[in-house]
């Protein structure tokens, strides 16, 4: 049996441990708070600049534009992970889906967080950019700065078509990975339009489109963004609060093992004052 003294020495070790764990689960939890009201806010954004896209082209214009066009040459990932660990299997879900997806259709790879970044490097992919974000939470910036090389390698022919695999939010205890293809944009046929209802569009429905078509490559990347963030900080938190609960247990643990070894050394103890006495008397 181990030594009373080495067992509080590990009980004070585990308390320290869940005070921060315990820690982490709270600012954990402050921060998804704010990803969680960021995502909520994001999503009809998006929905109504898809919709103005849809009608746009189901008017039946006449309308060119080079992220409408289907280019030769294969798929392009852009893989979504965090830049730190702690956070259960979020990691490890969302990288092994993108592994999945990339083995059954190969080609290049962008990467944002240093998780992604390390595994493709390991998995010796064609890593044709490594981005960052500015600050530790998304912002529109970032996505524009993601957006910009990547608008360029597709115009410039690098890639046929552009790949979104992020971790889509749920709920705080869940969350799943997800691919959407951002290049070429699509989905905006005309048996999908939300709706008949007329709208007038200035300058012209042509212009209108040119300026929203990067727009929403940007805005679907931002949206990303905020999806895999809230996730990050769900699965963190949740995380956290599971090593806390098991900090909890092995104490309990650890107070039961170091009663029984006290007892057993007073025991010890009153053994050989008893054999001590016992020996005098004889």
């Amino acid at each position: 049996m181990q030594n009373a003294r080495d067992i509080k020495r590990r009980i004070n070790s585990v308390r320290s441990t869940q005070q921060i764990n315990k820690a982490m689960e709270m600012v954990a939890a402050a921060k998804l708070r704010r990803a969680q009201a960021s995502v909520v806010a994001s999503r009809p954004y998006v929905n109504k600049m898809a919709e103005t896209i849809s009608r746009i082209v189901a008017r039946g214009v006449d309308i060119s534009h080079t992220l409408l066009e289907s280019r030769p040459g294969g798929p392009a990932y852009l893989v979504v992970s965090a830049d730190r660990g702690l956070c259960g299997a979020y990691n490890a879900n969302v990288l092994r889906f993108a592994r999945e997806k990339i083995a059954a259709d190969p080609g290049p790879v962008a990467v944002v967080g240093r998780k992604a970044r390390d595994a493709m490097t390991r998995q010796q992919q064609d890593v044709i950019a490594q981005l960052s974000l500015i600050e530790a939470e998304p912002c529109y910036e970032d996505a524009s700065n993601i957006a910009e090389p990547l608008l360029k390698y597709f115009d410039q022919g690098v890639f046929g078509s552009l790949h979104l695999i992020y971790t889509e939010f749920i709920s705080p205890l869940q969350n799943r990975p997800r691919m959407v293809q951002l290049l070429p944009v699509s989905g905006f046929e005309p048996a999908s339009m939300p709706g008949q209802a007329l709208y007038l569009y200035e300058p012209s429905p042509e212009e209108v489109l040119t300026s929203l078509l990067p727009r929403y490559v940007r805005s679907l990347i931002y949206h990303g963004l905020l999806e895999s963030k809230a996730s990050e900080h769900g699965a963190r938190m949740t995380a956290m609060k599971a090593a806390t609960d098991n900090a909890a247990d092995m104490i309990d643990k650890l107070t039961l093992s170091f009663n029984q070894a006290r007892q057993a050394a007073i025991t010890l103890e009153i053994l050989e004052v008893v054999n001590g006495a016992q020996a005098l008397e004889g």
